[in-house]
């Protein structure tokens, strides 16, 4: 891990490192080449494009997504209404929805992968 990735998780509360890292490995989890790194302040995963960030509040941990809107969201996870963009918010000492969120993890690398 880069420095600028371990002062970012280094500096955020406990409850939002456990679930952060929780984002973090399920991102990986699901693409090998997928590159990590610090932009806008936060993490961004990257393939083609940016595929997901990991964003922090006071009381909560999102996943974002660039291109959230053209997802398939059939577990209705995520939110946001502006043209692009869509997150799925964990509260802090909420739980994790691997298994809603390992399905658009997948569905945003093979957008990132299909980007024309």
């Amino acid at each position: 891990m880069n420095s600028d990735l371990e002062t970012w998780y280094s500096g955020l509360s406990e409850g939002q490192r456990v679930i952060a890292q929780q984002l973090r490995i399920l991102i990986h989890d699901q693409e090998a080449q997928m590159r990590e790194q610090i932009k806008w302040g936060r993490p961004c995963f990257t393939l083609r494009s940016l595929v997901c960030y990991i964003q922090t509040a006071k009381g909560h941990v999102a996943l974002g997504f660039g291109r959230g809107a053209e997802l398939c969201d059939p577990l209705k996870l995520l939110k946001g209404h502006g043209r692009q963009m869509r997150h799925v918010k964990i509260p802090i000492g909420g739980h994790v929805d691997r298994e809603g969120l390992v399905g658009l993890i997948q569905a945003a690398i093979e957008l990132d992968r299909n980007k024309l």
